[in-house]
């Protein structure tokens, strides 16, 4: 029956209705915030308001939903016990640095629709929503129900997803459109240690640190950084920014200085991008701390700086920490350190987002970072892993959905692995499946971020024709 079906013919009738829904979800600022968190609400207002508009759009399409308290909800086609799923979500992450326009107020030029969200991940959730809603108007008939799930916490600790697993069960079958095409199969673990420490005051040195504040989210490399250094020779003052003025003009970076009562503010830009792969951005913090090393501060100041430049900077691997390790298939071990506070006579955190590919002893890793904090009197305050998720590459439902692309494309779906956590891994048999396409590029977590929309119209295409082969597929084990 596919056959017979124009699946990019009827996404183009739907092209501007398209656009315009997924406008207006990217008007919506959803990033997390608990702070202004209710019932119904638990991420917060704005996360709030793009999960009501969400149900409420599948609702006037006519597609019958349900939801978990505001952690997730769904919209379902067909009948069945076992769905076939489509895993997105419609939290973003912050949208820090200057952007060439204002990242939720959507803009189209040259062909891409530029917002926060835009290819991570309400693009690709709407693609796979239209695909649906183009299954249900050609009355096109299933086997199988398919379900469009959408969750509230993707970026930062995937809370919808694990109350649906919860509730719900771990769905079997389907993928997440929140990655790349062609097919991911594999995906990288998780280890995120948060190692922390007392900063009391203390003397020595010819310098204080009195803060050092890098980063927003563990899974963004950092694009900023501030540090306030009090100097205890005011001689030395003009000296320090000309030095800073020099060494961003060497390294190609932008920064400037503020004179506070307490010292001097230095501020230190840098290039965010996925945590996934560090060394594809400018990591601020890194970099600052790389400057002040050539300071003497006071104790604690000169423990913090030592621990960053020596163990972190420039290494993305893990090998000063002595964790590094790869894997044929899945790549290196990454490290991305993306959250860094300081403050005198307060304490000192710093986040750390290590990838691991399935190889990865996660006890020796945690081990080591240990070992390593303790050599400056950093101690693990908490600790959050994830598993590596891991699908067997001749599985009937990774061929359906590797056949759906290649007809639609014209292209080879090779089959691929990544450094990302998606909700993939929160399905048994589930992978990541589109929506940016092979040699484009990534923009999530960046500034700018777009969806290219011929690329837009074509996942949905594609997202249309796997679904309908996956909600009729006889046997989805093989």
């Amino acid at each position: 029956m596919s056959q017979q079906v124009n699946f990019y013919e009827e996404v183009m009738k739907r092209k501007e209705e398209l656009l315009d829904d997924l406008t207006q979800l990217l008007k919506i600022e959803s990033t997390k915030d608990l702070e202004r968190a209710s019932p119904g609400r638990p991420m917060g207002d704005k996360i709030g308001e793009a999960f009501d508009w969400m149900l409420n759009l599948a609702e006037q399409n006519g597609f019958e939903t349900d939801q978990l308290d505001g952690y997730a909800g769904w919209a379902d086609l067909g009948e069945g016990d076992e769905p076939i799923v489509a895993l997105g979500h419609l939290d973003v992450v912050p949208a820090s640095g200057e952007w060439s326009h204002p990242p939720f107020e959507p803009v189209i030029k040259e062909g891409k629709l530029y917002a926060r969200g835009a290819i991570d991940d309400k693009g690709p959730t709407l693609a796979a929503f239209y695909a649906m809603k183009i299954i249900k108007e050609l009355e096109l008939p299933l086997q199988h129900k398919l379900r469009l799930i959408f969750g509230t916490d993707e970026e930062s600790g995937m809370r919808g997803m694990k109350k649906y697993v919860e509730e719900k069960g771990q769905p079997s079958y389907g993928f997440s459109p929140d990655a790349i095409f062609p097919i991911i199969y594999a995906e990288k673990g998780q280890i995120n240690p948060t190692l922390t420490k007392s900063i009391p005051s203390t003397d020595g040195g010819d310098c204080t640190l009195k803060t050092f504040h890098g980063g927003e989210r563990i899974n963004m490399v950092p694009d900023e950084c501030v540090a306030t250094v009090e100097f205890h020779d005011p001689l030395k003052i003009e000296e320090a920014i000309q030095e800073f003025e020099d060494f961003c003009h060497k390294e190609n970076l932008s920064g400037y200085t503020k004179h506070k009562e307490i010292g001097i503010e230095f501020h230190l830009n840098g290039t965010s991008v996925h945590g996934m792969e560090p060394y594809n951005g400018v990591n601020a913090a890194l970099q600052l701390a790389h400057f002040l090393s050539r300071y003497t501060f006071d104790e604690q100041g000169s423990q913090f700086i030592l621990f960053v430049h020596d163990r972190m900077y420039q290494d993305f691997y893990g090998k000063r920490l002595d964790i590094d390790v790869e894997h044929e298939e899945m790549g290196p071990l990454t490290v991305n350190a993306g959250v860094f506070r300081y403050e005198l006579g307060g304490k000192a955190e710093i986040h750390l987002n290590i990838r691991c590919p399935i190889n990865t002893d996660y006890d020796h890793t945690i081990d080591m970072v240990e070992r390593a904090g303790k050599t400056y009197d950093f101690a693990i305050s908490e600790i959050r892993q994830k598993e590596p998720h891991y699908v067997d590459r001749n599985h009937p439902t990774i061929q359906v959905m590797k056949q759906a692309y290649e007809e639609e494309t014209g292209e080879e779906a090779t089959l691929l692995t990544t450094g990302g956590a998606t909700y993939a891994r929160f399905l048994k048999n589930g992978v990541a499946f589109g929506a940016l396409f092979p040699g484009k590029t990534m923009t999530a977590h960046q500034i700018d971020e777009y969806i290219d929309i011929d690329d837009l119209l074509k996942a949905t295409a594609i997202y249309a024709r796997a679904l309908y082969e996956l909600g009729n597929l006889s046997d989805l084990e093989g």
